[in-house]
């Protein structure tokens, strides 16, 4: 008996960057009787797409006795990319995709829904949504966010005219005590090459924001000079002589 006819689909596919998809093709169908009374049992057959080349033989389906169409699976990197529905019609000449692509099966109006694409099919996509802050139970809309100790977005809570700290709590506006900023300030002292002591008029806080100036050098801590509250006194080596020029620039009231 002769074997059924068959048309020929020949295709290269491509990948949306342009590059040629590779993988493979999984045809489907179920049992129909084809145009010449042949008998096409259900089954599957699966086809190599290399650098984008499909190329497959396949009884017609639009003129079989009966409903018929196949239903294909695109494969690669070990997941079902996308899948298909074909409409096989007879051809003496290769037909594309294109030509026998269709939306829903024969006779329904119906398309059918795509497939469901599991998180973990997605390369990459769970370690990108890991790296993603989540919803707290603190989170609430309308408020202003923060990241909890969890990693987790939270809402502040507070009144509406208080201020945001950078740790996520609240509290009045201007509670916090105020930085000010002295700038080439001389302290108050004889320059006489005897008198080591002199006065700012205030505390620098931190006392490490204190740049102390000696005719436009930097003195050193503790090599130059020392510093409690607002007193500065210069160490024997350093003594200030006359003629000499001193400022200091320091913080006051913020630590």
């Amino acid at each position: 008996m002769a074997a059924p006819p068959l048309t020929q689909i020949h295709d290269v596919l491509y990948k949306a960057d342009g590059t040629p998809f590779s993988g493979t093709a999984t045809i489907s169908w179920r049992s129909f009787t084809a145009s010449d009374a042949s008998s096409i049992p259900t089954n599957q057959v699966t086809v190599q797409i290399v650098a984008g080349l499909l190329r497959v033989r396949l009884v017609p389906t639009t003129n079989a006795r009966e409903t018929a169409y196949y239903i294909v699976k695109f494969n690669a990197d070990g997941r079902t990319q996308f899948t298909e529905l074909w409409a096989v019609p007879p051809s003496a000449v290769p037909v594309r995709m294109a030509d026998i692509r269709i939306p829903s099966p024969p006779g329904s109006n119906v398309t059918p829904p795509p497939s469901v694409v599991q998180i973990a099919d997605v390369m990459g996509l769970t370690e990108a949504l890991a790296a993603r802050p989540v919803k707290s139970v603190a989170y609430a809309p309308g408020r202003v966010a923060f990241i909890d100790a969890m990693g987790e977005l939270a809402a502040v809570s507070g009144g509406a005219e208080d201020c945001v700290r950078a740790n996520g709590t609240v509290g009045p506006c201007g509670s916090a005590a105020s930085i000010g900023f002295v700038d080439m300030e001389p302290p108050q002292g004889m320059i006489d090459g005897v008198n080591q002591v002199f006065l700012l008029t205030q505390a620098p806080a931190p006392a490490s924001s204190l740049h102390l100036f000696r005719n436009g050098i930097l003195q050193k801590p503790s090599v130059d000079y020392t510093l409690s509250g607002n007193t500065i006194t210069f160490l024997s080596t350093a003594t200030p002589q006359p003629g000499d020029e001193l400022a200091a620039s320091y913080r006051t009231g913020g630590q």
